[in-house]
């Protein structure tokens, strides 16, 4: 009798561990998103349908595009990706016709927003979406490129400023995303950027770095031009909060036949 007494306190014991542990495997699950950037040159040298058939073997959770058509230019390429939800932003990038920030999602979008980087000619497309439950912000982005004069440069650099001084006052609330062209590369051994430096200095990172993409020996612009091939102008970026975001996998697609001067990049994140 005691031999059974025993027994079944054993087995009451490990059935106690096992449910306890079953507890604390789904406290530690994690919801993963897989998000991609593409700056599409207003689609001049491919459709909708074909770039989204280019992408649909990727399976991405959410896409940024920059320089996309208005009207139904995202729609269409969602539908052949199998991207059923999708926002175009209010104001066409710099004023020029067809350069919208514009998303695509599995999952439905809402609470859409265009954050103005100090006017309308250049903003960041705003949405939120959920995955098993987790809430986090989608920025589709194209910065300016200073380069031209001193002016120039302030004026980028201003833009860059309010738009991350936008993050910082949501950062304690949201998990963020930032997807799409940055017109900058992220500093490296030679030389540091300065706008790179900001996010930074915020708690945010480009997902090459906690990749180990050595990006100076690669390149996401002029992909139309092979000779430029491997130039370091990786200017576009999935940057998140690395407190909040970790990276899994991720890479600079490169296509056989490039259907933009920009290459997609695309990154699997793992939010805490």
């Amino acid at each position: 009798m005691k031999t059974l007494v025993f027994s079944l306190f054993i087995l009451l014991f490990i059935s106690c561990q096992n449910n306890q542990s079953g507890k604390n495997k789904k406290q530690v699950e994690f919801t993963q998103v897989k998000v991609a950037a593409y700056n599409v040159e207003y689609s001049k040298n491919a459709s909708a349908t074909e770039i989204g058939k280019a992408l649909k073997s990727y399976d991405f959770d959410v896409v940024c595009f920059s320089e996309a058509p208005g009207g139904n230019w995202t729609k269409e390429v969602g539908q052949a990706m199998g991207l059923q939800h999708f926002v175009v932003g209010k104001y066409s990038t710099a004023g020029h016709d067809d350069k919208y920030k514009t998303i695509a999602s599995k999952t439905p979008l809402y609470g859409y927003e265009e954050v103005l980087m100090a006017d309308t000619l250049h903003t960041a497309t705003k949405v939120k979406t959920k995955i098993n439950n987790t809430e986090f912000s989608v920025y589709a982005v194209h910065f300016p490129f200073g380069w031209r004069d001193q002016a120039h440069i302030d004026e980028t650099t201003n833009k860059i400023v309010t738009f991350i001084k936008h993050l910082k006052e949501h950062q304690k609330d949201e998990i963020a995303v930032v997807a799409g062209d940055f017109n900058f590369v992220s500093s490296n051994s030679e030389r540091k950027n300065m706008y790179y430096e900001m996010f930074v200095e915020m708690g945010l990172d480009v997902s090459w770095n906690e990749l180990g993409i050595e990006c100076t020996k690669r390149n996401t612009h002029n992909a139309l031009v092979p000779e430029d091939n491997g130039n370091g102008e990786v200017i576009d970026h999935i940057i998140y909060d690395t407190g909040k975001i970790k990276v899994l996998d991720g890479e600079i697609i490169e296509m056989e036949k490039p259907l933009s001067d920009h290459k997609p990049v695309w990154a699997l994140l793992q939010l805490k």
